[in-house]
């Protein structure tokens, strides 16, 4: 539910964003930013307009405050339990990092705004390479470690799905999610040299050779990724 929640959240929100945009003539490719230029507008136009701006940017604040705690966890918990550093020293240094980075990506807009290595300022960059870069590659490894690497009877315990539904899960898992991952990101950095949409047959014709293939190499795939 929280995930189909999230899923509606921000289809209302592109619905509500992208025609202020192309009300008043901005780019939609912008990325993230794009909040930063047409609500602004948006709220002028309203009756409080400054003052319902004002409470929805400290609620954005107070979002993005609530995510960065939920992202550090992690990387909390593995210097914790892999190096022996307590929470505390752990949290403060992850969040000294985190504080830099996003410094650096705040003054992008003005004090830094005129470094651009490459045409990116630092703000773009970082955008740049979690989008393109970390995103589908993370992705990626998200579900080869859920379709190979742990047990099936971790994920069948977890999930709680009927056999069929539960053999469904594997199957897109294992072989339609990787190739479709695959392609996007290979489309999105300009290395798949065609449209994937236009040969779509050709993708499903990998999907089903990768069927194929890993159903026969499993048993031995399988123990190496878990390391058994």
């Amino acid at each position: 539910m929280v995930a189909i929640a999230d899923t509606c959240v921000a289809l209302l929100a592109g619905l509500a964003i992208f025609p202020i945009i192309f009300a008043n003539g901005m780019d939609p490719t912008a990325g993230p930013g794009l909040i930063f230029m047409s609500l602004p507008l948006a709220f002028q136009q309203m009756p409080f307009g400054t003052a319902f701006g004002v409470l929805f940017f400290a609620m954005v604040s107070i979002a993005a405050l609530t995510s960065a705690i939920s992202m550090i966890e992690a990387t909390v918990a593995y210097l914790n339990e892999k190096h022996g550093i307590s929470r505390m020293k752990a949290a403060i240094g992850s969040g000294a990092v985190l504080l830099v980075i996003s410094l650096l990506a705040m003054l992008s807009f003005n004090l830094l705004s005129g470094w651009t290595p490459m045409g990116k300022n630092f703000f773009d960059w970082l955008d740049y390479l979690t989008s393109r870069w970390m995103m589908p590659l993370g992705g990626i490894f998200t579900v080869l470690l859920a379709g190979y690497a742990l047990r099936s009877e971790i994920m069948r315990d977890e999930l709680a799905l009927p056999p069929l539904g539960y053999a469904l899960w594997l199957f897109m898992v294992r072989y339609v999610c990787p190739v479709l991952i695959l392609m996007v990101f290979l489309h999105a950095l300009g290395w798949l040299g065609f449209d994937p949409l236009a040969r779509w047959y050709w993708i499903a014709g990998v999907i089903g050779v990768l069927t194929i293939a890993g159903e026969l190499l499993r048993p031995r795939v399988v123990p190496a990724l878990a390391g058994r």
